[in-house]
C-alpha cells in the first residue's frame, strides 16, 4: 500500500485544556388596426378592383416586411448589447502573492504549490480535489458580500466545481449549503500553453444559507481524477464602495488567560490498556467491568489509524487509511459546555496534511459534522520537528451546548 504509513505524533502536556469563563403595474400594448380590401360588387369592376388589390397587397407585405426586418434588428442589436457592468470592491480577498502562506490547505487528493506569477497551482491526486480557507483572522459578515469571484485556469478532466460555505448560521461543508458551477473550457480544446483563464462570479443570493459571519470557505475545484488547476484570486466583493474593506481585524485574544483548567487528558501516560484499536484483532475482552453499562474508560483509534502508542514521551499515531480519529472515554462528571473558554492541544504534525477536525458529544447527542470545529496546523511533513499549541474556542459551534460527555479529534484530513 502506497503511502501507508504517514506520522502524527500527538503529546498533551496540558493536552486537552478547557478553561472556565470569567463570567460566562401592467403597460397594455395597442394592436395596429388592419385594412382590409374592399367587396367588390360590381362584375364589370371585378379586373381592374383584383388588379388594385393586387398592387394594394403587394405594397402592404412589403413595406410590413420591411418593418419586420426593422423590428428583428433592433431586437437582435438589443440582445446583442451586454449590460454595463458592474463596478465591484474587494471586502476581503485571497491573491496567493505570499508564497509562505497562501492561505488555503489541501485535502489529501491535492497537492497545493505556489507559482511565481502569484497563483496557486493545484494537482489533483485523486477522486473528489479539494481545498479549504485557513482559519479566517477577520470578521466577514455574509451581508456585505455580493459576490464571490474567482479567476481560475481548469486543466483538470472535469466541467465542473463547487463551492462549500461554512457561517456562524450555517455550519459545514454541507451539501445544502453549497453551490455548483461549471467551467466554460476544457484543457483538451487548447494546445499546451494556450489555455484560457476564466473568471467564475457566483451570486451569493444563490447559495443557501449565506448569512451570518463566515468562518470558512471550501472549493470542490474539480469533479476530476486528474489534472491542474490554477487560481489567480478568490474575491470577496461589493457593489457599495462604503462597504469595501469591511473585513473587522479581529484582536487576538487568548482565550486561556486568567481562566483555570477545569479538565484534561495526559495521553502521554497512556497504557496499551488504554487504547482501543479498531484496525487490529482483539478478544471480546470487557470493559474492566462485567457490568455493560459501565463506560468503556479507553481511547477509541478508528481503522484509519493503524497503531497507536506511547514513545519517548509522545503519543505516537500511525495513520494507514481514511478518516482516521481518535475518541476520547466519556467523562466520568459532565459538566456545563458554557463554562469552558476554550480547548487546547499540544501536537507535533507530521504527516503530509494541514487540515484537522475536532468533534464533541453533549448530552447524550453523537458526534455532528454540522457541529464540528476545523483546525489547521501552520506545519507539516515527516522532517516536521515543530509542537503547535492549538487553541480552539468551542464556542464557534451552535452546537457547543449542554453538558461535554466525549470529544473526538481527527488529526489529519482522511488520505
Amino acid at each position: 500500500m502506497k503511502n501507508i504509513i504517514k506520522l502524527l505524533a500527538l503529546l498533551i502536556t496540558a493536552a486537552m485544556v478547557l478553561s472556565l469563563f470569567a463570567a460566562c403595474a401592467k403597460t397594455s400594448e395597442e394592436t395596429p388596426e388592419t385594412t382590409g380590401s374592399a367587396a367588390v360588387t360590381d362584375d364589370e369592376d371585378d379586373e381592374d378592383d383584383e388588379e388594385t388589390d393586387e398592387e394594394e397587397t403587394d405594397e402592404d407585405i412589403s413595406e410590413t416586411a420591411e418593418e419586420t426586418e426593422e423590428e428583428a434588428t433592433v431586437d437582435e442589436t438589443e440582445e446583442e448589447t451586454e449590460p454595463a457592468q458592474k463596478t465591484l470592491y474587494d471586502v476581503f480577498r485571497w491573491d496567493f502573492n505570499d508564497a509562505t502562506n497562501l492561505g488555503w490547505d489541501s485535502s489529501s487528493k491535492t497537492d497545493i504549490l505556489s507559482e511565481e506569477d502569484g497563483s496557486m497551482h493545484l494537482k489533483v491526486k485523486g477522486p473528489d480535489p479539494n481545498i479549504t480557507c485557513q482559519k479566517l483572522k477577520v470578521k466577514i459578515d455574509c451581508d456585505n458580500v455580493e459576490y464571490i469571484v474567482m479567476r481560475i485556469k481548469n486543466m483538470t478532466s472535469s466541467y465542473t466545481g463547487q463551492l462549500f460555505i461554512t457561517t456562524s448560521d450555517s455550519p459545514g461543508p454541507d451539501e445544502r449549503y453549497s453551490y455548483k458551477y461549471d467551467y466554460e473550457f476544457s484543457a483538451d480544446e487548447y494546445e499546451e500553453g494556450e489555455e484560457e483563464w476564466e473568471i467564475i462570479v457566483i451570486d451569493t443570493l444563490d447559495i443557501d444559507g449565506w448569512s451570518g459571519i463566515l468562518k470558512y470557505l471550501r472549493l470542490d475545484y474539480s469533479d476530476g481524477e486528474e489534472g491542474d488547476c490554477y487560481i489567480d484570486y478568490i474575491a470577496l466583493q461589493t457593489t457599495d464602495e462604503k462597504k469595501a474593506g469591511a473585513a473587522e481585524t479581529e484582536a487576538e485574544v487568548d482565550l486561556r488567560a486568567g481562566k483555570q483548567v477545569v479538565y484534561s487528558w495526559d495521553l502521554t501516560k497512556l497504557t496499551s490498556d488504554d487504547i482501543y484499536l479498531s484496525s487490529q484483532p482483539h478478544d471480546d475482552e470487557t470493559k474492566g467491568e462485567d457490568d455493560e453499562d459501565t463506560p468503556d474508560p479507553r481511547w477509541h483509534f478508528s481503522n484509519g489509524v493503524e497503531d497507536a502508542y506511547v514513545e519517548n514521551g509522545h503519543l505516537v499515531i500511525k495513520i494507514g487509511g481514511q478518516d482516521p480519529f481518535m475518541m476520547s472515554p466519556e467523562i466520568e462528571d459532565p459538566f456545563e459546555c458554557d463554562d469552558i473558554t476554550a480547548v487546547v492541544i499540544k501536537a507535533c504534525n507530521k504527516s503530509d496534511m494541514n487540515l484537522a477536525q475536532f468533534f464533541f458529544s453533549c448530552d447524550g447527542a453523537s458526534y455532528s459534522e454540522a457541529g464540528s470545529i476545523k483546525f489547521s496546523f501552520e506545519h507539516k511533513g515527516a522532517d516536521n520537528d515543530v509542537w503547535e499549541e492549538i487553541v480552539i474556542d468551542p464556542h464557534e459551534s451552535s452546537l457547543w451546548t449542554g453538558n461535554l460527555e466525549s470529544i473526538r479529534i481527527d488529526p489529519s484530513e482522511s488520505w
